[in-house]
């Protein structure tokens, strides 16, 4: 899935955002999908928020900004807890949501010389799209603060080694590296999948939380077409094929 408005750099204008959140939510539903793949064109992931739109919306309106944001939100929501994996192949320019974006996904690949960014106090704005939830699960609460707090860019290397990044590929390399991630995914059966996510965005909570959560679930899994398949995978010293049912 490419965010695709490379000459200024793909940012989530309007009309961008409602067609994203359109695509993300066909994928979801789409038994033939078993993962999505989310990447930028030209060579940039996307530089966020179209501010050519923020200039030309004649003053403040908050009503306005609640709309613009309800997409995004959604799709931010989709791509944390949807029931199928998530990874940002990032290359060049990942800032403001783009950031946001990243940071919920399930797995990060980066090129050599990608740059993450989030420069919403910049503009007097706070950050959005969920990255005070996601961007903390993923370098600690006090890299977050100072991240959002200086709006500095964070280089390649830097974000992969503090952990905004898990894979760091060579430049042009991310969405190659991220289709390969992908074909991993296929050996664990789609609805397994599924429930560990919905597990991991409801947080750590207690062990008392995961243990409730796990008797609800696995008891459902355990009556899946999907759960018998594996099984017979095991015994037959086969690969699994599984359907999702």
């Amino acid at each position: 899935m490419t965010l695709n408005d490379a000459e200024r750099l793909n940012p989530l204008s309007d009309d961008m955002r409602q067609a994203f959140l359109a695509a993300l939510e066909a994928a979801m539903t789409d038994e033939a999908v078993r993962s999505i793949v989310l990447t930028g064109a030209g060579g940039n992931f996307t530089a966020g928020a179209d501010i050519r739109q923020l200039m030309l919306a004649g003053g403040p309106d908050p009503a306005r900004s609640r709309r613009r944001l309800t997409p995004l939100h959604r799709a931010v929501e989709i791509i944390a807890g949807g029931p199928k994996p998530v990874i940002a192949a990032v290359e060049g320019a990942a800032f403001g949501a783009g950031l946001s974006f990243a940071s919920a996904c399930d797995f990060v690949i980066a090129g050599e010389g990608a740059r993450f960014g989030a420069a919403f106090g910049k503009i007097g704005l706070t950050a959005d799209c969920g990255l005070v939830w996601s961007l903390p699960q993923r370098v600690g609460r006090t890299l977050a603060r100072d991240i959002m707090f200086t709006g500095r860019p964070v280089k390649a290397e830097e974000a992969h080694r503090i952990g905004i990044v898990d894979m760091l590929v060579p430049a042009g390399g991310a969405l190659s590296a991220a289709l390969t991630k992908a074909a991993d995914y296929r050996g664990i059966a789609p609805l397994a999948i599924a429930a560990m996510k919905s597990a991991f965005v409801r947080g750590p909570g207690s062990l008392n939380d995961a243990l409730a959560f796990e008797i609800q679930q696995q008891p459902m899994l355990s009556m899946t077409s999907d759960h018998a398949e594996g099984v017979a995978a095991f015994r037959e010293k086969r690969q699994a094929i599984f359907t999702g049912h």
